[in-house]
């Protein structure tokens, strides 16, 4: 039977059963302690070298401590817990010099609803405000409740350091268009140029404001200068103590008051409106007249609803909010109209939005009107179709008709005729039905040639 502990050309080797290593004479002994002897001299010079390789790059990095007579040993501070996560002190200490504490600044704030873009500081520098310095500075200009915030940006130039709020209307139905507004980073107010040159003054505002509102009693007023997509206007703001009394917008050109809202206490109202909603639009349709001079506007009803105030549990009389667009040669004007907010237990009117943005003049002849409402609506449909080839089948048309397109870029002046009379076709599909947030589809068609101006249809 072969010995499975034989190797093939070698001297076969007796096994020791009470050790688990074989037994071996005493020159095959000494032989092998010293190879193993080498062995181990090799590693302990290859540890070693390795140990003075990693010395030698650690005192290239940090350097040598030096050592001065008397020298006091500085007691390591203990790690504080930081509450805000946008700024980490990191303390350096050591024997040759006194402890130097450096600041670190982390782009780490919480989540926003907003994006900031690089450069906006987040601690205070100085009397400089930073980004939570400059958002509620922001915030007792513009509430919350009315503008929404889309970006912060930040800007340091040699007269003002400007933070920039790109801002959205919540409570201009006829106009969502964002806007920027700076706030100057040292005073904490708005600031935009042309405010020395207005034909209406800040004083002239404020009274024209006060004069509005006679009845209320505000100890605070604050009245500023901006540039809207509905041209250059003084903003005011009244309010008594913590409570905000009224806010709007006057045109810095010609004095007109352009909107207001009015706030309401909810406590000690009825549960219920005490007015009906055709009341209501007989207040809100005399006070247009009397804000016009007593011109009566030619204006269209298209919504009328009622928002209740208070919670379920205490259900509070809220208001009547109507909206009326303009109406030109008895075509719906695009993005002109106003809105009025009634108080539904008074009868009062308690807001107020106007956007009139298109003078006469800039309207054009409508002239002969060639395409039929149903080949407008097919050509959108195409225009559709080749943006979005998937969706073309869940379609669905929401309206179509004749509006004059007054769109335009704000700030510009329109030109005498530049206001065309197009079909307007608005639509969705299963996407948008999915995802309102995107909005509808819109597209303009012109009367005359077929062909689609305008599509706007994102996904």
């Amino acid at each position: 039977m072969p010995d499975n502990h034989c190797i093939s050309g070698e001297v076969p080797v007796a096994w020791d059963n009470d050790f688990s290593e074989p037994y071996l004479p005493d020159r095959y002994q000494q032989k092998i302690r010293k190879k193993q002897r080498g062995r181990l001299l090799k590693k302990i010079l290859t540890i070693t070298l390795a140990l003075v390789i990693i010395a030698i790059v650690l005192i290239g990095i940090f350097g040598l401590p030096s050592a001065r007579p008397n020298q006091t040993p500085v007691p390591t501070p203990e790690p504080t817990a930081l509450v805000s996560p946008a700024v980490i002190t990191v303390s350096t200490i050591s024997l040759a010099t006194p402890a130097v504490t450096d600041t670190l600044t982390l782009i780490a704030t919480p989540s926003l609803p907003y994006t900031v873009a690089p450069g906006v500081p987040v601690t205070v520098n100085g009397n400089s405000l930073d980004l939570e310095g400059a958002v509620a500075a922001f915030r007792s200009y513009y509430p919350e409740r009315q503008y929404t915030i889309r970006s912060v940006n930040y800007s340091a130039g040699s007269t003002h350091r400007l933070f920039g709020f790109e801002v959205i209307p919540l409570e201009n139905i006829q106009t969502k268009i964002p806007f920027v507004i700076f706030i100057d980073a040292a005073t904490g107010t708005p600031y935009t140029p042309g405010a020395e040159t207005a034909s209406i003054t800040e004083s002239q505002a404020e009274k024209i404001a006060a004069t509005a509102f006679p009845a209320l009693s505000p100890d605070t007023a604050k009245i500023w200068y901006t540039v809207s997509p509905a041209g250059n206007v003084w903003q005011f703001s009244f309010s008594s103590g913590s409570l905000p009394l009224v806010s709007g917008r006057i045109d810095a050109e010609t004095g007109e008051i352009l909107s207001f809202s009015r706030h309401i206490p909810t406590s000690d109202r009825k549960t219920s409106p005490s007015i009906t909603q055709d009341v209501a639009r007989d207040h809100a349709l005399r006070f247009i007249t009397e804000q016009n001079g007593g011109t009566d506007l030619p204006l269209n009803l298209t919504s009328s609803r009622y928002d209740s105030w208070g919670t379920p549990s205490v259900p509070a009389a809220g208001e009547f909010v109507l909206s009326f667009e303009r109406l030109y040669l008895d075509h719906p004007v695009d993005t002109d109209g106003i809105t009025v907010a009634v108080d539904a237990e008074t009868g009062t009117v308690i807001g107020y939005d106007r956007v009139w943005t298109t003078p006469d003049f800039a309207f054009s002849p409508s002239g002969d009107r060639t395409v039929m409402q149903r080949d407008a609506i097919f050509a959108v449909m195409e225009a559709a179709k080749n943006r979005f080839p998937t969706s073309v089948e869940s379609i669905r048309i929401i309206s179509s008709q004749l509006r004059w397109n007054n769109q335009h870029i704000p700030g510009t002046s329109q030109r005498p005729g530049s206001v065309p009379l197009e079909w307007n076709v608005v639509f969705d599909d299963t996407t948008i039905r999915a995802d309102p947030s995107l909005g509808v589809g819109i597209g303009w068609v012109d009367i005359q040639t077929g062909n689609v101006t305008s599509l706007d249809y994102v996904h």
